[in-house]
Order: C-alpha cells, then sequence, then structure tokens
C-alpha cells in the first residue's frame, strides 16, 4: 500500500498537466453546448446618448430584463431553461493564451457551423416617442413598437427574446404573468400552430394551455389535451394529475381519486396531488380529511395555484372563516386572476357578511373563467343577500343549464333555489 502511495505521489506532479488539459477540455465542451445569447449594442438616438443611454447601456440593460424573465419563473427548474446568457455565467482563461474559454467556444462555433443566438436591434426617435426594433438571429425581427420610454420598451420586448431561444421557458413565464387567461390560451395555441417544436417543449405547451383551459372552466377540452398526453406518455405525471381535476369537475369521483394516487406514485415529491386529492375529498363532505391532506402543501407552499384556494374552501366548511381570510387573500395576491382564488375569497367574505365586499373577486372570476359557474353561483348567493331578489332571480334562470351540469354545485344551487322560489325546487 505505501509503495503504492508512494508511485502515486512520484506520478501526480508529471500527470497534473495532462489532467488539468482534461479538465480544461472538458469545460470547453460544456461551453460549446450551451445555447449562448449574445446582445449586440442597441443603436439609439442622440437624445438617449446625451443622458448616458450609451448603445452599450442599453444592451445592458436588456440583458437586465432578459434575465429577470428567466428569474421570475417558478414552474420550470432552472437547469432546463434551454439557454445561456453570455455575460451572466463566470468565465475562465485558457492557460498560456490569454483567451476567455467563451472566446475560444465563439471561434469553435463559428467553424463548427454551431453560430450564437445574436439580438441586436435599434431604438428610433418618433417625435417625442421612442421605436424599438429588436432581431434575433434566425429569427428575424421580434419585437417592433413605440413607447414613451427606453426602459419601458426594452422591459416588454425581453420576454420575446426567449420565446424565440427557448419556448419552454417562455411558456413558463407566460402562465404566470399574463394579463389573462384569455391571452394565455391564444398564446399558447399559436405557438403550438407555428411550427414543429422539440418533443419536450411541445409537451410543456400543450400541459400549460390543458392548464389554462381547466382553469377557465373549459372542462372538457382540457380534459381532451390531457388525454391526448397521456397517449403519447402514459406516465406523465403532470398530465395524470390535470386529468384527474377534470373528472372531479365532472363529478366522477372515484375516477379523479384513483388518478391522484397514480400522480402521487409518479411524483412522490410534488405537492401538487395532495391539492387534488383534498378537493375530491370536500366534494364527498369529509372536510376533516381534506384539510389533514392540504396541511402539508400550505405549510411547504403553494402547488399549482391551487393550495390556499382549496384551503380556503375547506376552511369555510368547516366553520373557520377568521383563519381563512389572510389564506385567502394570499391566495389572490399569489394567482389574480385565478377563477378558483378569487371564488373562494368572495365566498368567504359572503360568509363573513360582507356582501357587498364580495361582488369584487366574484366579479373578477367570472370575467377570467366565464364557463366556470362557481362564481357565478356565489354571486348570486351573494344578490340575494343585498336584497337584489329579482336580479338574482334572473341570473339563476339564465345559467340554470350550466349549474345543473356540474354535480359539485347541486347542494348549494338546490338551497339558493329554495331561498328565492320555493317552487323552483328542482
Amino acid at each position: 500500500m505505501r509503495r503504492a502511495l508512494a508511485r502515486l505521489w512520484e506520478w501526480l506532479p508529471r500527470g497534473l498537466p495532462a489532467l488539468g488539459m482534461l479538465g480544461m477540455l472538458g469545460m470547453l465542451g460544456w461551453e460549446l453546448r450551451r445555447d449562448q445569447i449574445q446582445l449586440a449594442p442597441i443603436s439609439v438616438p442622440n437624445r438617449l446618448t446625451e443622458a448616458g443611454m450609451t448603445p452599450e447601456v442599453v444592451a445592458r440593460r436588456l440583458m437586465d430584463d432578459v434575465i429577470a424573465v428567466q428569474a421570475r419563473v417558478r414552474g420550470e427548474p432552472m437547469r432546463r431553461a434551454g439557454a445561456e446568457l453570455s455575460g451572466s455565467q463566470p468565465d475562465f482563461s485558457v492557460p498560456f493564451t490569454g483567451l476567455s474559454l467563451s472566446a475560444v467556444a465563439s471561434v469553435l462555433r463559428d467553424m463548427m457551423g454551431m453560430p450564437e443566438t445574436r439580438v441586436s436591434g435599434e431604438i428610433t426617435a418618433e417625435g417625442e416617442a421612442l421605436r424599438l426594433r429588436l432581431r434575433v438571429s434566425g429569427f428575424g425581427v421580434i419585437f417592433d413598437d413605440a413607447g414613451e420610454s427606453a426602459d419601458g420598451l426594452l422591459r416588454r420586448a425581453a420576454p420575446l427574446v426567449w420565446r424565440s431561444v427557448s419556448p419552454m421557458l417562455y411558456a413558463w413565464w407566460l402562465t404566470e404573468n399574463a394579463a389573462s387567461e384569455a391571452e394565455v390560451q391564444a398564446t399558447l395555441t399559436t405557438m403550438l400552430e407555428e411550427g414543429e417544436h422539440e418533443p419536450e417543449v411541445a409537451r410543456t405547451l400543450r400541459l400549460l394551455l390543458a392548464r389554462s383551459l381547466g382553469r377557465t372552466g373549459r372542462v372538457q377540452e382540457s380534459l381532451a389535451v390531457n388525454e391526448a398526453l397521456l397517449r403519447d406518455a402514459p406516465r406523465y405525471g403532470p398530465a395524470v394529475y390535470g386529468r384527474g381535476l377534470r373528472l372531479r369537475d365532472l363529478g366522477r369521483l372515484d375516477e379523479a381519486e384513483a388518478a391522484m394516487r397514480d400522480a402521487q406514485r409518479l411524483m412522490p415529491q410534488a405537492l401538487f396531488p395532495r391539492v387534488g386529492m383534498a378537493m375530491v375529498m370536500r366534494d364527498r363532505g369529509q372536510y376533516e380529511a381534506a384539510m389533514a391532506e392540504i396541511m402539508p402543501v400550505l405549510t411547504r407552499g403553494a402547488a399549482d395555484g391551487f393550495a390556499a384556494s382549496e384551503a380556503v374552501m375547506i376552511m369555510i366548511q368547516l366553520g373557520r372563516l377568521g383563519e381563512a381570510l389572510p389564506i385567502a387573500r394570499r391566495a389572490v395576491s399569489e394567482d389574480p386572476k385565478g377563477a378558483a382564488a378569487n371564488t373562494a375569497l368572495g365566498l368567504l367574505l359572503l360568509r363573513l357578511g360582507r356582501a357587498q365586499d364580495a361582488l369584487p373577486p366574484l366579479d373578477r372570476a367570472i370575467m377570467e373563467a366565464p364557463d366556470m359557474p362557481d362564481a357565478r353561483l356565489v354571486r348570486i348567493d351573494a344578490l340575494v343577500a343585498l336584497g337584489n331578489l329579482d336580479q338574482a332571480r334572473a341570473e339563476l334562470l339564465a345559467h340554470a343549464a350550466a349549474f345543473d351540469a356540474v354535480p359539485r354545485l347541486a347542494r348549494p344551487l338546490a338551497a339558493l333555489r329554495a331561498r328565492l322560489d320555493p317552487m323552483q325546487r328542482p
């Protein structure tokens, strides 16, 4: 043993250069694999230059905004973002040459026909307004719009850089930051129709589209997308979970429970299947069991935007109204365009005797999810509490078919009809 160690000690000084070279080659190979975004200086009008906004400064600010978009994406791990930003990662020098590792990789990319993704553009003056035109190599013009400030234009353009070079990351950003679910659905549909995507990218786009459709009450369409995903990948856990949610919407609780258990087996570390299981238990009237199922999720953080909302709905059934209010406000803060979050807050405020305050979140829920009847039913209940009986009767009659089609609404619907007119009871 001592002899082997002595030989290793003698060999080590001679082998260090070779080990260093192997390590450098490995780092160079990694650098070559990275799809880098290179931002060229953005030309600007004289008035911006005089204010210190030089082409290099503008390019740096655009890079900061592009990095910020990546940082705001919570749904997809950073390691799967699909692109790196030149200048945002540490660089190293190749020994004896004085060249940086990224510079050597850049030369090799050009030699091997692997050019980097380059972003270029210009800001021009149009009277008092400014216009930013941005291009990405291989994609052409990706942004061409006017505004009052350069910084505002750069912030609006930054997500579109990711749409060109990493559709997966852009799709996750969109679902969290778009102004409405209608915008999410329209954009994802367009992206899917634009052309061929890598399988993982196409799967993510379809999954997020199914989720958005479900969030707005388009249950059958969402179920169809999830089932198509599962035909291609039967063990794709997120689609198993999404299918379970839609089965629950349709009142098929046994099938929904089985789907949630499958999702838990496929994704044992994931939190959101517990939320789905809690929903099923609540629909069955098992409120204490549902609360026990969802509490670990609340403790560790939100899951898929539904955890806090579902906890509020369970707490309402358990009479824990005061405890539920901060959770309801948190749910809306985390998911302001979420119909489930706004419906939960509206119902809670109604149960607290604040019917007038309940109307704004319920109206927001209906605006975002016109095909989801839950918020409409709670809103009619609020109108009754406010004494607007004629309006309540009119809305109940106008949406009767939609209410009758949702099994979980049967009990509150019967109670509401009885309050308005005993003759209208089913």
